[in-house]
């Protein structure tokens, strides 16, 4: 796979002992078995030294498998130790087949030559997901939503690239503004930020003087584009929330006639979990009086992908957008099957966008896949858990979010910044800046680096406006409503 397959520099995943913390290791180790479904067990416990000294051993089994033994002063003691030995073998393990997951799924597919671009990828997000679950041990749940980008790349392999779960969003009490915390932690936006990690971590690899798997120079722009021969495929466990979600079945008579009439409507998401509300309708606050957040919904947010591209404001700067080749959909319900085109690209069809946004931007339409039914993700989202995991490719190991405090999971919450937060961007976008030689931008802050990427906020500025004019209401902007971006 070429400089793909190189492991980022300084891509540590998180510590072992945070990923329980001060959790007794064999509650740990139990909660371990029932979420995975596997036996959990303790061998005999048995005796060495004298009477005045004396040790006990015990060791644990856990799948049939028994792992290194525990030894202590007490029985206590040493099923303590034997289970912290077999968590940690658990873990390490987890993190040498995630470092090759996406290799040993390619080699799978070699032998099944009727699989469909589609399938492949579904099935690679799958395994890859699987295995980086493995490495944290507390916070599995199989109730999740998940999502992936994944590159397919000229040699004809698939390479997941950015993966996230989740279907939360930050409380307003946790809100910061000094861009630590992540505000929206549904899995479509995790695994994009993951994306925008990967796509980091690439840029500060590329010379110009000598070829990338990724990337190539646009004599036009003189920005960095991606090559023509790698495609970018979103998979997403089920449609996204929103305009795609928002009418598994609009009945008959009046009832259709008002869900027809709404179709197609920006929308946000309550942080007090009420639904899609559109974007023009009024919120009044919480029953302590309190403000209630409100964030566009992924729907929303995809089918601005597909005007502006995945790449956001500050890669703008260095590169040229980047857009999906497809998107393929795990599982869906009712009639959202026709739905989902509308939400995530069809908006843009309609009126003059088209012509109003200037090249590089245009409008994209994804081809849009299915599974055959055998191939469904069938997740009971009503009892996620509100911790979500995200991996970029190259990591030593996934990093575990409280999705109801942006902050990573392990140690205070106070102190716990996301390597997907802005901040962390922001940093790895300063360093760019030196590399590309543009000290111009070392003394702005986030919010205005953001806004000198003239022709990216140009081409935002032109879908805004389309959206108002066909009638699907206003963007509803967290920064203009909460202040995040603006430190430095």
């Amino acid at each position: 796979m070429g400089e793909g397959t190189t492991v980022m520099a300084g891509a540590q995943g998180p510590s072992f002992a945070s990923l329980y913390g001060d959790r007794d290791p064999v509650s740990v180790l139990m909660e371990y078995g029932q979420t995975r479904e596997v036996t959990v067990e303790f061998t005999e416990f048995s005796r060495s030294g004298p009477d005045h000294a004396s040790c006990f051993h015990t060791a644990a089994i856990v799948d049939g498998v028994q792992h290194v033994d525990g030894v202590g002063s007490s029985k206590k003691v040493a099923k303590k130790e034997a289970a912290e030995k077999a968590l940690k073998t658990i873990y390490d393990k987890g993190r040498k087949r995630l470092k090759e997951a996406n290799f040993e799924m390619n080699n799978t597919f070699e032998d099944q030559t009727d699989l469909s671009h589609a399938h492949k990828i579904k099935l690679l997000t799958r395994g890859v997901l699987e295995l980086a679950e493995e490495t944290q041990l507390v916070y599995y749940t199989k109730d999740k939503i998940a999502a992936a980008i994944v590159l397919e790349m000229h040699h004809g392999r698939f390479v997941a690239v950015g993966l996230g779960t989740g279907n939360r969003c930050i409380l307003h009490q946790h809100m910061r503004d000094d861009g630590g915390r992540i505000i929206h932690s549904h899995a479509e936006i995790i695994a994009k930020r993951a994306f925008i990690r990967y796509l980091y971590k690439q840029l500060e690899r590329y010379e110009d003087r000598r070829g990338h798997h990724l990337f190539e120079r646009n004599p036009v722009t003189g920005k960095l584009k991606i090559r023509d021969d790698v495609k970018l495929h979103l998979y997403i466990s089920r449609p996204p929330c929103g305009d795609a979600s928002a009418f598994p079945t609009i009945g008959n008579g009046p009832t259709r006639m008002k869900a027809i009439r709404k179709q197609g409507q920006l929308r946000t998401i309550i942080e007090d979990g009420e639904g899609a509300i559109p974007t023009d309708s009024y919120i009044p606050a919480g029953e302590s009086g309190s403000e209630r957040l409100r964030i566009m919904t992924c729907s929303d947010k995809i089918c601005r992908w597909n005007a502006l591209g995945l790449q956001g404001a500050l890669l703008s700067h260095f590169m040229d957008p980047l857009y999906l080749s497809s998107v393929i959909i795990g599982s869906y319900s009712g009639d959202q099957r026709e739905h989902i085109p509308r939400a995530i690209f069809g908006r843009l069809t309609t009126g003059d966008l088209r012509q109003d946004l200037q090249p590089p931007y245009r409008v994209n339409t994804p081809e849009i896949s299915y599974p055959d039914a055998d191939l469904h993700d069938n997740y009971n989202i009503n009892k996620s858990r509100q911790y979500y995991v995200t991996w970029t490719f190259g990591d030593a190991g996934v990093e575990v979010i409280d999705g109801m405090t942006g902050a990573m999971v392990g140690g205070s919450i106070s102190a716990k910044e996301s390597r997907l937060s802005k901040q962390a961007f922001f940093a790895s976008f300063r360093s760019l800046c030196r590399k590309f030689n543009r000290p111009d931008m070392l003394k702005t802050s986030y919010k205005e680096a953001k806004l000198l990427s003239e022709d990216y906020q140009a081409s935002k500025t032109t879908l805004y406006q389309h959206f108002q004019t066909c009638g699907y209401g206003p963007w509803y902007s967290v920064e203009n409503n909460y202040s995040v971006d603006s430190f430095s």
